[in-house]
């Protein structure tokens, strides 16, 4: 089963892409994997959609695990198999030793120079960076289910696959 994303981020091109999902949780959680753009790191990213977060297990080619990657996004479902993301900026890395690391503040401050989100939009920002660090510093931000996921084969590569 394939689903489109078509994903807004105010600092690059707008894209939209087809992947395949590799865990169906329902339509307000799924994961998609897919390569970063610099070859050496696959991303396993799970969507979810009423949060309004993603949260990526990264991995080097070779399947071994390097850290989350939390994306703040707004997100909504357009129809079947189809979402709209809009990336709201606000990262976070997440390291092996639970400790985290805030990123792309100077992209949101950008953001809020050009008047590019809306108020809704820097209000959720907030709001939902604010509630993914207060998990985290319960470790609770990763669920078990991305925890124990393993990265799919990638062509041969690896014979790596995820955990059910």
């Amino acid at each position: 089963m394939n689903v489109s994303i078509k994903k807004v981020k105010f600092t690059t091109i707008n894209k939209t892409y087809t992947e395949q999902v590799r865990d169906w949780r329902g339509r307000n959680c799924f994961s998609t994997q897919y390569p970063n753009p610099d070859g050496k790191r696959i991303f396993l990213t799970y969507y979810f959609v009423r949060k309004g977060y993603t949260i990526s297990k990264v991995f080097r080619r070779s399947g071994e695990f390097l850290y989350y990657y939390c994306d703040v996004m707004e997100m909504k479902q357009v129809g079947r198999l189809r979402y709209v993301m809009v990336d709201l900026l606000f990262d976070l890395i997440v390291r092996p030793d639970h400790s985290y690391q805030l990123i792309d503040i100077d992209e949101f401050a950008d953001a809020l120079e050009k008047g590019v989100l809306k108020r809704r939009q820097q209000i959720h920002a907030l709001r939902t960076l604010d509630h993914m660090i207060q998990l985290q510093s319960q470790r609770k931000l990763i669920p078990a289910f991305i925890h124990d996921a393993n990265m799919y084969m990638i062509h041969g590569e690896t014979q790596s696959s995820h955990k059910k």
